[in-house]
């Protein structure tokens, strides 16, 4: 069920006034219920799924616990020692592979395939893996790491396992972050299931003022820039150089645009239960260079990766040599997560080293002399370059293949044959007339017309529109002498999504993974 579906209009109704009118633990069932309904709503295939991986971390979690309970002196319950005779150890590797195991098979079966073919010289032919028809539930990854971070926090005793099974399984299954995060932490969610306190003034205006700028950021800004991007990426290869620049930082604000409007939708909605989720995403285009805006982009994923993969990995605790195969590592990773192809693993390595780039010149002189006496001119130069290099990490993202991404990079500079050209930079005995081949044909480095020139004039209004709101942050709002500019911004917000969000829109582009 969408966000933007009006069967969530009406299960959104319904929900809000049942879950306030039930009390304590008839409100969670109620809620959980709820949560099953919304997600199976999607495939009801999914929820024997999600009903599995949280029954099994539920129970690993208790063994965890159980452990630990005993070594103390307690877990006096027979069922209790009956756990402990395994130890904590043990239960978490258990629920570290079920959770990957899943994982991979669902997400990762055909791309292994697709691997195992590509390395095999019988790959092309009658001979090679046939591929399995495996259907993808949406949200796997985002249910799957709250579920692994859950049972990791207990494990390092950050955490006690909740002997609740409903507690435990309305944490994976609530319904406003479950197909596309933010990944909640236990800690998080459990705080404010705790609290037990009704939602006050403050939490209806906060509430309601995310869902509104949620739906503005999906239905105005994301759709209508897709049906740009969409066009564009269709027909790439007889765009010119300036358009396919346009489409490709188009792309970037689309899906920054449509999943920062699913989590303040998300937020919002969870805020009218009680429930305060951290912010997912930290105006991030305004960013000055690479690692502000990853600082900035996707927190809770980014966080996650550097809690449970990157500080366990010896984070920067070791070797300057260890820590950037450590950053590399959660790099790869992190682009594995995002979607099973190439052109994602090569995202998640270009980001990587981007980072690592940054890094070395961050300790130079000249950077430190620039960042003390540049002023506006150096930060102006900074922001322009991180767009430039942002560009690339936008076309490996979208782009249908990886080959595709490098005939569309390729083309961006007029080189009109970079795979091939690559190929043979990367064979020692290489062609000699590779670059002859990869600059033949006409260098289109034409004005860009009609719907272009009205989109580079609108990302040009989203970039003044990020930075302002950057400077202000939503605090500025809430100070009571601001009330009226917030009534005001966001009527706007409403009357600009009832004129301008198309007639039909796609569902939000973080389903997928």
């Amino acid at each position: 069920m969408s966000f933007t579906s009006l069967h969530f209009a009406g299960f959104f109704i319904v929900s809000i006034l049942l879950g306030h009118l039930l009390k304590n633990r008839a409100q969670k069932i109620f809620l959980l219920l709820a949560s099953y309904y919304f997600y199976g709503a999607f495939e009801p295939t999914y929820l024997f799924l999600i009903l599995l991986s949280t029954a099994v971390d539920y129970v690993l979690a208790l063994g965890i616990q159980a452990g630990y309970d005993i070594q103390k002196g307690g877990g006096r319950r027979s069922w209790e020692r009956a756990l402990a005779r395994v130890s904590p150890r043990l239960w978490i590797v258990a629920s570290m592979i079920l959770n990957l195991s899943l994982l991979g098979y669902f997400k990762y079966t055909n791309f292994g395939i697709e691997v195992l073919n590509d390395l095999s010289p019988y790959g092309g032919t009658l001979l090679s893996w046939p591929t399995i028809n495996v259907l993808l539930p949406i949200g796997i990854s985002f249910y799957t790491f709250q579920s692994m971070s859950y049972t990791i926090d207990v494990y390092r005793q950050q955490l006690q396992a909740r002997r609740s099974f409903v507690d435990f399984a309305l944490y994976v299954a609530f319904f406003p972050q479950l197909v596309a995060g933010p990944i909640v932490r236990a800690t998080t969610f459990f705080h404010d299931l705790d609290r037990k306190r009704s939602v006050g003034h403050e939490d209806m205006i906060v509430g309601l003022t995310r869902i509104v700028v949620g739906f503005f950021r999906k239905l105005v800004l994301a759709d209508n820039l897709g049906l740009m991007v969409n066009e564009g990426f269709a027909r790439y290869q007889s765009l010119s150089v300036l358009d396919l620049w346009i489409v490709g930082f188009g792309f970037g604000w689309q899906i920054y645009f449509d999943f920062a409007g699913y989590t303040d939708i998300a937020r919002g909605v969870a805020r009218l239960f009680g429930y305060e989720f951290e912010i997912n995403f930290l105006y991030p285009m305004a960013a000055r260079n690479i690692r502000e805006h990853w600082q900035r982009w996707h927190l809770s994923l980014t966080t996650w990766i550097r809690d449970y993969l990157y500080i366990p990995l010896g984070g920067s605790r070791v070797s300057p040599a260890r820590q950037n195969a450590n950053i590399m590592i959660a790099w790869f990773l992190t682009g594995a997560w995002h979607g099973a192809a190439y052109h994602y693993i090569a995202w998640g390595i270009s980001q990587g080293l981007s980072l690592l780039i940054h890094r070395q010149w961050s300790r130079t002189r000249l950077r430190e002399w620039l960042h003390q006496h540049g002023g506006l001119s150096y930060s102006i130069a900074a922001r322009v370059f991180l767009m430039f290099t942002l560009w690339f990490a936008f076309v490996l993202f979208r782009a249908p293949t990886l080959t595709d991404a490098m005939i569309f990079i390729g083309r961006g500079f007029s080189i009109y044959h970079l795979p091939e050209l690559l190929k043979s930079l990367a064979n020692l005995g290489g062609e000699s007339g590779a670059w002859s081949l990869a600059l033949s044909g006409p260098a289109n480095w034409a004005w860009p017309t009609g719907i272009y020139t009205r989109y580079l004039q609108l990302l040009g209004f989203l970039y003044i529109y990020e930075y302002v709101f950057d400077r202000l942050q939503l605090e500025y709002f809430w100070k009571e002498g601001n009330r009226g500019k917030l009534i005001l911004t966001l009527c706007a917000m409403i009357l600009a999504t009832i004129v301008f969000a198309p007639p039909e829109s796609p569902n939000f582009i973080y389903f997928q993974f």
